[in-house]
């Protein structure tokens, strides 16, 4: 089955609505993306990873979970974000640079704010963003 195409929608939020909506924003992870034992609890990639060809996170300790909530929240205060049709109130898309690593964030939830992420590639994040 083919997904289809997610509509981009513009919003402007003021610094403020930024502001609201990043302390509310969290970072839960997927188990999905794991390879190894998380706060998520056993991973789950395997071979779904080789199927779907599923990027790895190596994010599997509490503190790296609190780590991926700031940068999630720091995307959205920054508006490195993107909004597509259907979104309640948190953006759908999210990115962060961390060092040479670029981090993607998905909303998961967007009425409470819960992300997965992942890395990647500079080239991905221009074709998802630009």
């Amino acid at each position: 089955m083919i997904r289809p195409k997610q509509i981009t929608e513009t919003r402007t939020l003021s610094p403020y609505d930024r502001d609201t909506l990043a302390e509310r924003a969290r970072y839960v992870g997927s188990y999905e993306h794991k390879m190894k034992r998380s706060w998520l609890g056993l991973p789950k990639a395997g071979s779904r990873t080789r199927k779907l060809k599923t990027t790895i996170c190596e994010l599997i300790k509490d503190e790296d979970k609190c780590k991926a909530t700031m940068w999630v929240r720091s995307a959205i205060r920054s508006n490195q974000c993107k909004f597509v049709r259907g979104d309640k109130n948190f953006p759908k898309h999210v990115w962060y640079e961390s060092g040479d690593q670029v981090w993607y964030g998905r909303c998961t939830n967007s009425v409470s704010g819960e992300c997965k992420g992942w890395p990647i590639s500079e080239e991905e994040r221009r074709e998802i963003f630009d």
